[in-house]
């Protein structure tokens, strides 16, 4: 399995916060021996509805480009990058740019878009999930197009593209690896047709917003009916029906002292989720133990759901060495 972290604005390390904040937290990363760095495409943050004006939210495509010089090794991941907010041969630039600078290092994360409020907030027209998603589509063919010819025409119903090249091209002749991000049925549809790996979290794109209903849904129990319909769909597309890796994104983690302390939080974080302690330890989206219960229950997601790389989003430093010390070794 693969681990990765997530930055955004809000990280405060030591005397430093913001950018060189960013910075420093991926270098840490790549120190402790995490595969990849993941930065989110937004205007403003959300969480559960309300916009989080306080935190400063780089532009995407300026943090990659940064982490790019600043690290070595690490792979340099959009999570998401929202197709709606540039025009797809914008898109297919930066990643192209980037994943030279990088030496190949980029995975090109894509998503429809979601937050409601951000899009609002800016003007921005949000169309119903389903002709968003029908804009991805075009917006992935054309960035597709421009990597792989020489020369690249589309006609679409949203884009359209006329003898169009890209230069420079990215280092591999496919182009970067493209991970679509969701869980919603449409997303595990296009996940088995095209996408290299399939980023579930919980489904945000009809409601506009993160809610506690869809988070109940996203349980342990309905992986493998999504992973099944991904596999399904790789099937149908003539793909292996194993051809997409399975990626999650841990919002809630915590280390813990001792197995009481363990019960204890997941009781208390289960009240606000509506789900038992067993329920909440097994969750997608949290991770809460001591370092020998996070081996083991990690062990256990990558043996169940073929979980290959799992995003996790640290409040300190302090976590974010502490798991590469104690548990990333063993896994």
């Amino acid at each position: 399995m693969e681990f990765a972290i997530q930055v955004s604005g809000g990280q405060v390390r030591r005397d430093k916060a913001g950018i060189e904040a960013l910075i420093d937290d991926s270098v840490l990363a790549e120190e402790l021996g995490f595969g990849t760095v993941f930065v989110p495409d937004h205007y403003v943050s959300e969480a559960l509805g309300t916009l989080q004006r306080d935190i400063p939210m780089y532009e995407m495509f300026f943090v990659m480009a940064t982490l790019a010089q600043r690290t070595a090794k690490i792979k340099i991941g959009s999570h998401v990058a929202c197709m709606l907010f540039r025009h797809p041969a914008m898109h297919a630039r930066l990643f192209a740019q980037i994943d030279e600078a990088s030496g190949g290092r980029v995975i090109a994360g894509v998503g429809a878009g979601w937050t409601r409020a951000e899009f609002e907030m800016m003007g921005i027209p949000f169309p119903d999930v389903s002709e968003r998603l029908k804009m991805m589509d075009e917006a992935v063919a054309i960035m597709r197009g421009l990597w792989r010819e020489e020369s690249f025409s589309y006609e679409g119903r949203y884009y359209q593209a006329k003898d169009a090249c890209c230069l420079p091209k990215p280092p591999s002749k496919q182009g970067p690896p493209i991970m679509l991000g969701g869980s919603g049925n449409g997303i595990l549809r296009r996940a088995g047709q095209w996408a290299d790996i399939i980023h579930m979290v919980p489904v945000i794109g009809a409601a506009g917003t993160t809610t506690l209903e869809e988070i109940q849904k996203f349980s342990d129990a309905s992986l493998k009916e999504k992973l099944g319909r991904v596999a399904n769909a790789a099937e149908k597309a003539g793909r292996a029906r194993d051809a997409v890796r399975f990626a999650s994104t841990i919002f809630r983690y915590q280390m813990t002292s001792s197995t009481e302390e363990t019960r204890q939080q997941a009781e208390q974080l289960g009240q606000i989720f509506g789900a038992s302690a067993e329920e909440l330890l097994a969750h997608p989206i949290a991770l809460i133990g001591t370092p020998d219960e996070l081996i083991t229950e990690l062990k256990r997601r990558e043996s169940e759901h073929g979980l290959s790389m799992l995003a996790l989003n640290f409040a300190t430093p302090d976590e974010l060495r502490e798991f590469g010390e104690k548990v990333l070794p063993h896994v």
